[in-house]
């Protein structure tokens, strides 16, 4: 589950440096170019040299800081908890009542507030219980 979590939360930092440099460099092909590559038996592989080079080397850091910090899987349930209610529950959950027009006290906001608030209560312990485990983590 972890990796899962960091690949969905590293995708908005891929997509803020891709189009960084995509601005800064806008005639570079190594930065805006896509090659197709055609492997056997596959379908035809779209690859950016930018995006290789840039997300294997963000992996290979956060993997090198993950295995210098014994404790960094706690800094990480932090940083999970810290995001996941705001990101992934209270957003959307307002986004939903805008772009539906649900009014307010209906059934329907009613239960999505009673279950955004209660992801909330669920964030809170999480992030309790990671803070927790990093300060004993750093102490013993």
């Amino acid at each position: 589950p972890t990796l899962f979590i960091y690949q969905i939360y590293s995708q908005p930092v891929f997509a803020v440096i891709e189009r960084w440099f995509s601005g800064k460099f806008p005639d570079s092909g190594f930065v805006n170019n896509f090659y197709s590559i055609k492997l056997p038996m596959l379908p035809v592989l779209q690859l950016n040299p930018l995006r290789l080079c840039f997300r294997t080397a963000y992996v290979v850091s956060t993997t090198g800081i993950a295995m210098l910090f014994p404790y960094f899987n706690q800094v990480l349930g932090v940083l999970g908890a810290l995001n996941f209610w705001p990101l992934a529950i209270y957003f959307p959950v307002e986004m939903y009542f805008v772009q539906k027009k649900i009014g307010a006290w209906t059934r329907k906001w009613i239960v999505l507030r009673t279950f955004s608030f209660i992801c909330f209560l669920v964030t809170v312990v999480g992030l309790i219980g990671s803070l927790e485990g990093l300060i004993s983590a750093k102490f013993s």
